[in-house]
């Protein structure tokens, strides 16, 4: 609540500095770090026309710029901008990269800038946690007036989790302190291995065994045990995953939107059911619609990026789940959805893509779906269907069956219903339906999962009393061989999306029983769950991470009572060693190479060659990543590269734009992610051989590790393909 005094310290007089220059001032150390110092929506003024704020400034030294913005009861309207400096006569900068990978030795500088009137004698210190100090922590150095003085510190990045570094430089006149955080990242592949089972005997038990490799990194390690008592508990564990999915393509956004606005939807049809208030629903969903009305094209349709292509499922898709907002009160831009739905009329109409292939009968069928669903259709379309439904697989079938109970038409929906159980997979066990998408490029989508929930979702509107849903859903919450989510965000969204419905029709809400959870023989849980517990939506939930695990981890569910038990177990790490072995898949291969990078003018135009990366790596210097993969053609192809820590990602250089529009430097890809610890590119149509470039300038002196880079075909994770580690080594250029 006092003025800010980032430059006032505690100070003696002149003549007893003096006297005793080895008295250094403590500096107030900097710490808070923002982009906006403060806001405020709203505040009055008095009659006056004046209002007094206060506030504290964050540790930034820089130039803070207010801006004020006013209207008056009668419309009358104002603003103002002033600034302020916030300054130091001495100031101590931390040059730092954005992360460490670990096994990184990394060189952390520190510059002194002394503003004052006199040279100083500043004893200059770093303390470090979280890391391993490899210099002299100490130093005392000479710091010209209005000059600065620069000091280097290595850094051994020992251990996975966060670093912090502590520097101070003190003078006996001022003096100043900066604490910053980095993260250490593994240097390995992060895998996943987990299983899930339901249990619905009176006494019945199931363990689950999940092994790490002798390489698995001992501090990158967590397991998370689920226990659900109803599939309503067991869907919000997969809500955290999607609503903390990295990546926001079209689909993941709509595979984030969709089961929020269900999920919203469910919490008014069925009153029992409960969410923890930290998921935020509202929130969520207006964030999804506002991306997706950043993506929509000017044909009104959706791809899965904003520049590509609009894609049939995708625009389906995006009308569906908006009409879904609106019916679950949400508030959608009326225009955005009328384009969206007179995209959907003209492909069926059509009934072919841009480049003039036809539709096949699955995506046609969601076309027409979402068309029916999203307002006023002609009946036309939903009879065409009907009466070729012969030709859709389980798929579009429970599409067709789900427009026709949405336009009242009982008796044709009940006649398809009938079909779907017909069509069935069945065991004494589980149910399921079979389906694969006929897509361009030779490649064909299996998309029995989401046939499956739609049949679940049909079912449980159309006929709530039919014995298969048991039987379906347990095979949907079984599939979840992640553990708490299914294989892609697309079949997790889906799963939710049908679900859904049979929570409504479902009595699996009566419960009465005990479960025991038990780790390597110690027990973690022991819970009696009543029907007020299965309705409360709830799940039991026990996390252990690093050294909490062993190198094989068994678990052990135990339920006595009557009601049924939806338990699973996810194993998350990342694996460790020097020499990381490149892998592939049959349909899947990938190499990464580091080049040098050459710029150059001719003629006053510049002009860019790779060459072999040979000599020393200088600060400054450029240099190409190149990867190269091959393998069986595919879509949605996703190709994550970490970065070495001491470099950045660049996108142009002398004017040149270093992306595929600029000719040789890459082909063609559907969007490309500079992250701070990584590039991502994504191939929405993987031809069966590519190679993609992008460029890093080195910045920081250190040995650094880099984790291999991987590749997956996202809705067909099983494909997948990774390099090597490397290590590279970087010098400071002499200054």
């Amino acid at each position: 609540e006092k003025e800010m005094q980032l430059a006032r310290t505690k100070r003696s007089f002149q003549l007893a500095d003096f006297k005793n220059e080895s008295q250094y001032v403590e500096p107030t150390i900097r710490k808070e770090f923002k982009d906006t110092a403060f806001w405020q929506s709203d505040l009055v003024t008095g009659s006056d026309g004046k209002a007094t704020l206060r506030f504290n400034l964050p540790d930034n030294l820089t130039t803070w710029r207010a801006t004020a913005r006013a209207v008056s009861a009668d419309l009358s309207v104002g603003s103002k901008i002033d600034r302020v400096l916030s300054r130091k006569d001495l100031i101590l900068r931390l040059e730092t990269p954005r992360f460490m990978t670990e096994g990184d030795v990394v060189t952390v500088s520190g510059i002194v800038h002394n503003y004052l009137d006199d040279d100083k004698g500043a004893q200059i210190e770093l303390k470090v946690s979280g890391a391993s100090l490899l210099d002299q922590a100490q130093q005392t150095v000479t710091v010209l007036k209005r000059g600065e003085q620069r000091i280097d510190w290595r850094i051994f990045a020992s251990q996975v989790g966060r670093v912090t570094l502590l520097a101070t430089a003190k003078t006996n006149t001022e003096s100043d302190g900066i604490e910053l955080g980095l993260p250490i990242v593994p240097v390995g592949l992060k895998q996943t291995i987990g299983d899930s089972e339901t249990l619905s005997g009176d006494s019945e038990e199931k363990t689950f065994t999940l092994n790490l490799p002798p390489a698995a990194n001992l501090q990158a390690r967590s397991l998370r045990i689920e226990a659900a008592p109803s599939v309503a508990a067991s869907l919000f564990g997969a809500l955290d995953y999607l609503t903390g999915y990295p990546y926001g393509c079209t689909e993941q956004t709509m595979s984030s939107f969709i089961p929020n606005v269900v999920v919203a939807q469910a919490l008014k049809d069925v009153k029992s059911t409960t969410i923890r208030q930290t998921n935020d629903l509202p929130k969520k969903v207006q964030r999804g619609l506002d991306r997706l009305y950043e993506y929509q094209h000017s044909d009104g349709g959706w791809g899965w990026w904003k520049d590509d292509k609009t894609d049939p499922f995708m625009t389906a898709y995006v009308v569906d789940g908006m009409a879904m907002a609106l019916r679950a009160g949400y508030g959608v831009e009326n225009y955005r959805l009328t384009r969206g739905r007179d995209k959907l009329r003209q492909l069926i109409d059509t009934g072919k893509l841009e480049d003039g292939k036809p539709i096949d009968p699955e995506s046609r069928a969601y076309l027409i779906y979402a068309y029916t669903v999203s307002g006023e259709a002609d009946a036309k379309y939903l009879n065409d269907l009907f009466s070729k439904r012969n030709a859709l697989q389980p798929y579009g079938r429970a599409l067709l069956a789900l427009g026709l109970k949405a336009k009242g038409d009982q008796d044709r929906a009940r006649q398809v219903a009938v079909e779907i159980e017909r069509s069935a997979r069945t065991s004494e066990f589980d149910a399921h339906w079979e389906s694969r998408l006929r897509a361009m490029l030779e490649y064909r989508e299996d998309v029995s999962l989401e046939a499956t929930a739609l049949s679940i979702k049909a079912l449980a509107q159309i006929n709530p009393q039919s014995k298969l849903l048991p039987k379906a859903a347990r095979w949907l919450v079984n599939n979840r061989h992640n553990g708490y989510f299914w294989a892609t965000t697309k079949h997790t969204a889906f799963a939710i999306y049908g679900l859904t419905d049979y929570i409504k029709s479902s009595r699996e809400l009566s419960a009465d029983y005990t479960v025991e959870v038990w780790l390597n023989g110690e027990q973690v849980l022991t819970k009696r769950v009543t029907a007020a517990e299965a309705a409360g939506g709830q799940s039991f939930v026990i996390e252990r991470k690093g050294t909490e695990l062993a190198g094989s981890n068994q678990v052990r569910v135990v339920k006595r009572g009557s009601g049924v038990l939806y338990a699973s177990a996810a194993l998350e790490y990342f694996t460790r060693g020097d020499n990381i072995p490149a892998q592939s898949t049959q349909n899947l291969r990938m190499t990464r190479q580091y080049m040098r990078l050459r710029v150059t003018e001719t003629n006053g135009k510049p002009k860019w060659a790779v060459e072999p990366l040979t000599g020393d790596l200088v600060s400054g210097d450029l240099i190409v990543v190149r990867l190269s993969l091959q393998g069986s053609k595919g879509r949605y192809l996703m190709i994550e590269d970490p970065i070495p820590a001491g470099c950045e990602q660049i996108e142009r250089v002398s004017g040149i734009n270093l992306n595929y529009t600029e000719g040789r430097w890459s082909d063609w890809y559907s969007n490309r992610e500079f992250r701070d610890q990584r590039t991502v590119i994504f191939d929405n149509y993987f031809d069966g051989d590519a190679t993609f470039q992008y460029a890093l300038r080195v910045i920081v002196p250190g040995d650094f590790k880099v984790a291999p880079a991987r590749a997956e075909l996202m809705y067909e994770p099983t494909v997948q393909a990774n390099t090597s580690n490397l290590k590279m080594s970087i010098i400071d250029r002499k200054r």
